[in-house]
């Protein structure tokens, strides 16, 4: 494994090349001023059920706290909360309706009952960090919903680091499909963890698959 290519040394080469060149996509942060959290506060800080953060969410919290009250995960920049909400609630939250579509996630939580925070990215799709089991890494996986068709749920990215670098250019990731990181040369092992972990597989699943398991 490239250590360089994971957790918080991927994540300081994320800020590194944001810092001096700003992001290349519209759906990135808008960052004007980083809002860092001390390393002190970073240490009480737990997600649900008392797990610990990640390492690429520890290093990005003392990069910036801003963002992330920006898309939702807390009210207050400097004191976050990190509970999150269920999938279908998080689904309501991210596609801003509670249509019959984005209602059916609710359907997904006997198989990832976890909470999420939402993410950025995607219009028929959205991506979210799921706090289920963490990965060899310490990473969680970050999942992907689409309402293009039935509703459908994948493991995109193995983990908050790997997407922020995606996000950022850091990396450069071909997507032919959403799943299609299962076989990256770097990324596949940790991509077939949260597969496994989640009960999702390598390929996703759509709502009624559901009914198989």
């Amino acid at each position: 494994m490239n250590e360089s290519m994971h957790g918080a040394a991927l994540i300081d080469r994320v800020i590194a090349h944001v810092t001096q060149d700003g992001w290349p996509s519209a759906d990135a942060p808008d960052i004007t001023e980083p809002v860092p959290l001390a390393p002190e506060v970073i240490d009480r800080l737990r997600l649900a059920g008392d797990r610990p953060l990640p390492p690429s969410l520890r290093r990005w919290l003392a990069f910036d706290s801003s963002w992330l009250s920006d898309i939702g995960w807390y009210d207050d920049e400097r004191a976050p909360d990190l509970e999150g909400r269920a999938l279908g609630e998080t689904a309501e939250w991210m596609y801003g309706t509670g249509g019959v579509m984005v209602g059916m996630f609710a359907d997904f939580e006997t198989l990832l009952p976890s909470p999420c925070l939402p993410l950025v990215g995607g219009s028929d799709s959205r991506r979210l960090l799921y706090l289920g089991r963490p990965d060899s890494t310490g990473e969680y996986p970050v999942l992907v919903t689409d309402i293009d068709d039935l509703p459908y749920v994948a493991v995109m990215y193995p983990g908050l680091d790997v997407y922020l670098a995606d996000l950022a250019g850091v990396i450069d990731l071909d997507f032919d499909t959403y799943t299609g990181l299962m076989d990256h040369p770097e990324y596949g092992p940790r991509m077939q963890e949260h597969a496994e972990n989640t009960q999702l597989g390598p390929d996703g699943l759509e709502f009624q698959d559901l009914d198989l398991l």
